[in-house]
């Protein structure tokens, strides 16, 4: 019988797509040059603006080939910095400032993430985070945004992130989803687009016989505004230059235009960015990602202009683990100005 249920589960993971480590050759192999722009994504909506971009043909109309790189890790994603393998860097936005801080030439351009986050549950009782105080959660990344949000919130309502909660850590969010559908846990911190795809996947098919009953329980911007005050955009991430292109101040100015005027149309167009997401990363799933974009909140702003909202998450940050930041706040020219 267990291995009647571990062989139809097998075959629901193989439907709903969850390859838990894509792979991406390019990630090592090929080095950054002067011949063309190189891009640095996730498989997350603040990539879908650029994959806009490279539909579009933005800068091979005026004679720049282009190459993208998509990473699947925290990891991956600094080895990328620390080697110079890309000209710009989407990137979670205490990575940006770490970086900078520890003297990498790098600037932050934009965010243009401010609502991704959530809680999904099969218990649809549980509302707020102290409601799974002594659960066992399932998260992606040790360290980094889903875990630094979580933990911040948690201390700030009087629990304790190690002690209040069983906590399971995986590698990336498809391997969160994997749990969920196998039933190893019954709560995760996802992101969208995974915290949609699980949901709707888990709605209708044989998904829904062994995971049934899923719920997008806490949202975790709303819990933030409530343990911290102000409103419930959080700046997740956003785009960052390498020092490759620092010193092209039209370029920046042509590709911050374009993602901004890119952004725009991703939010305005939920299904032509499912599906321009799923041709760049064909992991996606078409009607998850379009739901994903009627729950995400998509808006590119200037680093300049965002500073005040960068600082504040920064400093709370500084107050419990200085190193998420690299030990203190950036200074002015960490955001982009020509």
């Amino acid at each position: 019988m267990k291995k009647s249920f571990l062989l139809f589960s097998a075959l629901i993971l193989l439907s709903f797509g969850c390859s838990s480590h894509p792979k991406n050759p390019e990630i090592d192999n090929l080095p950054n040059t002067e011949e063309e722009l190189v891009f640095a994504l996730p498989f997350a909506p603040v990539s879908y603006p650029v994959f806009k971009m490279l539909e579009d043909r933005v800068f091979e109309k005026n004679g720049i080939d282009t190459r993208l790189i998509l990473w699947n890790t925290p990891d991956q994603l600094k080895a990328l910095i620390i080697g110079e393998q890309a000209d710009f860097f989407a990137v979670p936005s205490n990575t940006a400032a770490s970086f900078y801080n520890k003297g990498v030439d790098v600037r932050l351009l934009n965010i243009s993430i401010w609502r991704l986050l959530w809680i999904v549950s099969r218990d649809e009782g549980r509302n707020t985070l102290a409601d799974y105080k002594g659960e066992k959660i399932a998260m992606p990344f040790k360290g980094d945004m889903p875990h630094i949000v979580f933990a911040e919130i948690a201390r700030a309502q009087g629990l304790d992130p190690d002690k209040d909660f069983s906590l399971v850590f995986e590698a990336t969010p498809m391997d969160v989803a994997q749990k969920l559908i196998m039933r190893r846990v019954n709560h995760a911190v996802l992101v969208d687009p995974m915290a949609s795809m699980i949901l709707m996947k888990t709605k209708s098919g044989p998904a829904g016989i062994i995971a049934p009953d899923l719920f997008r329980s806490v949202d975790l911007q709303e819990e933030w505004a409530g343990a911290f005050g102000g409103g419930s955009e959080l700046p997740f991430a956003g785009m960052m230059a390498g020092a490759s292109v620092l010193s092209d101040s039209s370029l920046i100015a042509s590709f911050s235009a374009a993602y901004d005027e890119a952004a725009r149309w991703c939010m305005e167009h939920p299904d032509e960015t499912a599906k321009l997401a799923v041709k760049y990363v064909p992991q996606l799933k078409e009607k998850g990602v379009a739901e994903a974009m009627r729950h995400v909140q998509l808006k590119a702003v200037n680093a300049v202009d965002a500073r005040k909202e960068l600082e504040d998450f920064y400093q709370v940050l500084l107050n419990s683990k200085p190193a998420l930041v690299g030990g203190k706040l950036p200074d002015q020219e960490f955001y982009y100005h020509p």
